[in-house]
């Protein structure tokens, strides 16, 4: 079956109407409360991880992963400045890095979530008891951790630190997101032993198992995604893909088996961080769009190579 390009003359009347569209509040959930429940989302889940490092991490001596681990390493030795104001500093070239390659919803919310935690972990301080077994505060404190990430992930951002430094490595070179998280925190839990001793290191690891099962069992999806859309507007809807996402995408000719109606079925791979966008794109431009999304192991060709 012959396939055409996306990369073709498509009216643009059609086009700027499809833009017009896409901007209209035709999404089931209205964008202020979609928002709303978000940001609501990202500031419960950065109260979650303030507590983690708080009143589990920090009092056992055990280190978070990525950025917070780094800025708890330079607190433990400048106490007179706030672990969430180091937090915050650490953060911000890795802020203006992301902002140049990922995309701004996914920035935003990282943003409000990096500010969230910072205040929440210099300013919150909750006396309740805890147990005094290490090995029980790094299993909880590591559970907390994983639940605020995950939560923040799953509405569409992250923590801030090194998972946009991970992201924007896997948009330039295609490396995996699990591979450099993987390398920093080996160089955290290294350091844990440095400063406070075997122990302490050993602890560190049961920490960082035990939150990214937390966020594993939160994410429920592989990295990639490929999407299947069977629409009767395929040239718009690929070239509101292509504005909207950078993505490029692959048109089928295709026809329904009952109607007979001509349709397009448009190929589309893309990371588990822009399906929600996707979706909004799709329903924008043809609300009778049938989409499946497929779980993507490895993408080979110009999937990396793409300008982002």
């Amino acid at each position: 079956m012959k396939e055409r390009s996306v990369f073709m003359k498509v009216n643009p009347a059609k086009v700027n109407s499809a833009t017009r569209q896409l901007m209209r509040m035709n999404s089931p959930n209205h964008p202020i409360l979609d928002w709303t429940w978000r940001i609501a989302v990202v500031i419960v889940a950065d109260f979650i991880g303030a507590i983690s490092v708080n009143n589990f991490l920090s009092p056992a001596h055990i280190l978070a992963g990525g950025i917070t681990g780094v800025a708890q390493i330079i607190h433990h030795y400048l106490h007179f400045i706030g672990l969430g104001t180091l937090f915050f500093i650490f953060n911000i070239p890795l802020f203006l890095l992301g902002y140049r390659y990922l995309g701004k919803k996914f920035i935003l919310l990282t943003g409000i979530a990096i500010i969230g935690f910072s205040v929440f972990t210099d300013a919150v301080h909750l006396h309740f008891t805890t147990v005094n077994d290490p090995l029980l505060m790094g299993l909880y404190g590591g559970v907390l951790a994983g639940l605020s990430s995950g939560m923040v992930i799953r509405v569409g951002g992250s923590m801030g630190g090194t998972d946009i430094l991970s992201l924007v490595i896997h948009r330039l070179t295609g490396k995996s997101v699990g591979s450099t998280g993987f390398i920093i925190n080996v160089v955290i839990v290294l350091l844990s032993v440095f400063v406070f001793g075997v122990p302490a290191g050993m602890y560190t690891l049961v920490s960082m198992f035990a939150s990214s099962r937390v966020i594993s069992a939160l994410m429920h999806f592989q990295h990639r995604k490929t999407a299947l859309i069977v629409t009767a507007q395929p040239e718009i809807l690929a070239k509101a893909i292509g504005e909207r996402l950078v993505r490029g995408s692959t048109i089928i000719p295709a026809s329904g088996a009952y109607t007979h109606t001509e349709r397009g079925v448009l190929l589309c791979a893309m990371t588990h961080l822009e399906m929600s966008d996707l979706k909004e794109i799709v329903r924008a431009v043809d609300p009778h769009a049938f989409m499946t999304i497929l779980d993507t192991t490895e993408v080979v060709g110009q999937f990396r190579q793409l300008n982002l």
